[in-house]
């Protein structure tokens, strides 16, 4: 979760000196899951996506599509002129498709 920089704001938050760590492998590993990442993107780096992924690595090859854009960074995942073709269209066709 999202660690607030201080002790105090994350006592405050989550009633612990730090934040709470998310077990990503108690996700069912049948639960269709779609990650998107970018190889500019500062906030969600590459090196946390592949630590993400380590996480996850027992799911269901069918249930699981991990797209990486290198060219992308955050915003562009919102803001970006081809986003909709790019991530968007694919995602929505994973999701119809289970």
């Amino acid at each position: 979760m999202y660690d607030y920089g201080n002790v105090y704001d994350n006592k405050k938050h989550y009633g612990q000196l730090t934040p709470p760590v998310y077990d990503m492998g108690s996700i069912p590993k049948d639960f269709p899951m779609y990650l998107s990442y970018g190889g500019q993107d500062e906030l969600s780096d590459v090196q946390d996506v592949k630590t993400l992924l380590e996480s996850v690595k027992d799911h269901d090859p069918n249930k699981l599509v991990v797209q990486y854009k290198e060219d992308y960074a955050h915003a562009d995942f919102i803001f970006g002129v081809n986003a909709k073709e790019v991530v968007y269209d694919p995602m929505i066709e994973f999701f119809k498709s289970h």
